[in-house]
């Protein structure tokens, strides 16, 4: 007698349904590798904006020459955030606050505009723009917290923030501005400034800076 071997293939059904269990794998995987790279670009992103204040910090501490040449030693060295109108939430400019400037005195402000026009008396050094879909959602100012002290720990109707660094020292100079432009001080107790970034998929972190110089990213 001779066996005969028939070869069966995978019947229409069991196709389908290998292809919907693979169709199943790829989406979790492909939805897990999104999750990811936008977790990683949000921290990117609040590295790099930390990175930059230390960078004003070290320019402002070690006396840093303003350009080759120019014998300017005294500018203050800082970062400006705006939501207003005039400003962007998808970019950054970082600027010296000269000292001699319009016969300015130094006002811990970026007295520029922010298309960032840079040498001559210009005092914006750069625009930083943020890529990838991230974006500024909030900047808030933070309040030191304590026995006898009442209120949120963080008040966040703020339209501007200006970040400097105090002329060879490390201690930050913070100034708010409302949403109408104008400086004021949002609450009593401040003890620094928080910088709130958004990714398109609602990812966030922050970056707050502290009077002290200190800077944390949460």
């Amino acid at each position: 007698m001779i066996n005969s071997k028939i070869n069966k293939g995978f019947t229409l059904t069991e196709f389908l349904i290998s292809i919907a269990i693979v169709s199943v794998i790829l989406t979790v995987v492909i939805s897990n590798q999104s999750t990811y790279t936008n977790e990683v670009a949000i921290t990117n992103l609040a590295d790099e904006v930390s990175s930059m204040v230390f960078q004003a910090q070290a320019y402002s501490t070690g006396v840093k020459e303003f350009s080759p040449a120019s014998s300017e030693f005294n500018a203050s060295y800082g970062l400006t955030f705006s939501l207003l109108d005039s400003g962007s939430n998808k970019a950054y400019l970082s600027f010296a606050d000269r000292h001699e400037v319009g016969g300015d005195s130094g006002n811990k402000i970026y007295d520029g505009d922010w298309s960032c026009p840079t040498g001559g008396a210009s005092e914006c050094l750069g625009k930083v723009d943020i890529s990838r879909g991230n974006y500024i959602e909030l900047l808030c100012a933070t309040r030191k917290m304590g026995p006898g002290t009442w209120g949120p720990p963080e008040v966040c109707n703020v339209g501007r923030i200006d970040i400097s660094f105090a002329y060879s020292s490390g201690e930050a100079q913070l100034l708010f501005f409302n949403n109408g432009g104008e400086a004021f001080s949002p609450a009593y107790d401040i003890n620094g400034a928080k910088i709130v970034l958004r990714s398109p998929s609602g990812l966030s972190r922050s970056v707050i800076i502290y009077a002290t110089g200190q800077v944390s990213v949460q």
